[in-house]
């Protein structure tokens, strides 16, 4: 599961920048073609048993969007990927290469009070 290593380096960062303090909120913006559920669940088990346990995930998703010569224009989402820069259009199933982009983006790291 992809979203399993982006939260784990996710994590990682969090603990970094946070140097022991108890982290009370993660905020991220994710790419559509990542699943909410997969990214939130990815989160909770590996938190699970650290200093992060009790951490709330804020998640907000941001299109990555195709427009292919069909016609077709719009967002994506994983079934529409391969590799997060291989498109396939879900109107024609033509193959397309995106401009990568970011997948996940640490927006705040809040520490508890």
């Amino acid at each position: 599961m992809h979203e399993v290593s982006l939260v784990a380096e996710l994590i990682s960062e969090c603990e970094r920048r946070s140097a022991g303090r108890p982290v009370q909120l993660v905020r991220v913006r994710h790419a559509s073609s990542v699943a909410e559920p997969a990214l939130r669940q990815a989160f909770r088990m590996l938190t699970e048993d650290s200093r992060m346990a009790d951490t709330t995930l804020e998640a907000e998703a941001f299109d990555v969007e195709l427009r292919c010569e069909c016609g077709y224009e719009g967002a994506l989402v994983h079934d529409d990927l391969i590799g997060g820069s291989v498109a396939v259009c879900p109107a024609c199933g033509d193959v397309s290469t995106l401009r990568r982009t970011a997948e996940l983006e640490l927006l705040e790291v809040r520490m508890a009070p």
